[in-house]
């Protein structure tokens, strides 16, 4: 089972950050579609929906990469665990 699932974690990953982009796209163009609908068009909830949706697919990105460092992390501490042992053994 823990074979598999670090097999399948880059997906999970993509899948992840796949719904925050999609998230902060709607976040986005929600507040640009209702951001000014009080008092007719707003320049500032043209602004603030752009301004969501850039930064929500930039964070994205970044936990993407931060998942991505962990697991490097992760195989490189395995692999160096693995050649100590062998070395030791000799």
């Amino acid at each position: 089972m823990r074979d598999m699932l670090n097999n399948a974690m880059p997906m999970l990953i993509w899948i992840t950050t796949g719904f925050f982009i999609l998230s902060s796209c709607f976040s986005g163009a929600m507040i640009i579609r209702y951001g000014g609908a009080i008092y007719s068009f707003d320049i500032w909830a043209v602004i603030g929906g752009f301004l969501t949706i850039i930064f929500g697919v930039t964070m994205s990105f970044v936990f993407a990469g931060i998942c991505f460092q962990i697991m490097d992390i992760r195989e490189f501490t395995k692999h160096t665990a693995i050649g100590l042992r062998k070395s030791a053994r000799r």
